[in-house]
Formats: C-alpha cells, structure tokens, sequence
C-alpha cells in the first residue's frame, strides 16, 4: 500500500468474529460436520483467513471496472474515433460508484466438502472529482481526487461488518497497468 493504494480487506480490516461465527453456524448445519469431530476454532481462523485472502482486491481497480460499464464512456472504445494510439482524459464530476463482489469460501473436511459460504460485499465511493486516462479502448490511470467509501459484508441479508472512511484526497496518479477494457 505504499502507493495510496487501498484494498477492501483493508476496509474491513479487525475483527472477524462475528463473520466466522457465521460461517461456523452455517457449516454445522451440513450432514459432514454433524458426523464428525471437528477442530471448529482451526476452521474458523482458516475461514477468516481465506475471507482476508478473496478481499485482497484492489478498491481503486474494483471502482475502475464499474466505470468501464459506464454508458457514457462506451464511446472511447471506438477504435474509429479514439485510435488506439491516443490518450484521452475524461473529467468526472461529482458523482457516486457502487461495486459489488461475492467471495466464496468452500471448507474441505477429509476429502468431503461442506457447503459453500458466499457472502456479497459492496462498496459505494463517493467521489467529488476524478479523472480517467483513457487510451485504446481501456481506463489505463485514474486521477481520482478526493473521495469518501463505505463498505459492507453480508452474509444471507444479514450485515456482518460495515466501515465509512473519512473524505481522502488521493495524490497523483494511480496506474491500472495495462488497463481496465470499456465494455
């Protein structure tokens, strides 16, 4: 994270007892682990950990794909109006982003698996300002100016954790790589 950079694991970071004694709930209820002894705080660290693991993602890349659906931008991926060899920066003005996931977590137990746990996380970043660098049909940099976010995790409606960060103003320029396609 030495580049500004923020992935949702970070916005949920802290204590997970209450998700993994959700996904404890939820396993025990399945016709493997009712008959057979189980190590439940070992399969309860695993489920965090691998919790942590599926949200190791990228908020800046996840908000980044959701404006590549967006209607407005579809236009920069004509490759007869905007040639792939040239840049275009899009100013957005103030506006809201929702993106959603669902992480699995799938428990293995001696060769027999338990039902899998899928949860849906959601971010809504709202942003006063930001700027694509948009070239060959892909958001390739994102200037995004300053931003607020909440995040949610839930599992079957019920919110497990929830967290708001305070407006941020983002320096610079945050590079996508090859970029996000506009599709």
């Amino acid at each position: 994270m030495s580049d500004g950079r923020i992935q949702l694991s970070d916005l949920i970071a802290g204590d997970l007892h209450a998700v993994v004694d959700k996904v404890e709930q939820e396993l025990r209820t399945s016709d493997a682990a009712q008959s057979a002894s189980i190590a439940w705080s070992l399969v309860k660290a695993e489920a965090a950990m691998r919790l942590q693991e599926a949200l190791k993602v990228d908020a800046l890349e996840l908000i980044a794909g959701a404006w590549s659906k967006a209607r407005d931008l579809k236009k920069y991926a004509d490759p007869a109006k905007y040639p792939p060899d040239q840049s275009i920066v899009v100013h957005l003005g103030e506006h809201k982003v929702s993106c959603r996931m669902q992480p699995v977590i799938e428990v293995m137990l001696n060769q027999i698996s338990l039902p899998a746990i899928r949860f849906n996380f959601e971010l809504v970043a709202k942003f006063k300002s930001a700027a694509l660098s948009i070239r060959g049909g892909a958001i390739r940099a994102v200037l995004p100016g300053s931003c607020a976010a909440q995040a949610a995790l839930r599992y079957k409606g019920v919110k497990l954790k929830e967290a708001h960060t305070p407006e941020v103003r983002f320096p610079g320029r945050l590079d996508l790589g090859d970029g996000i396609r506009i599709n």
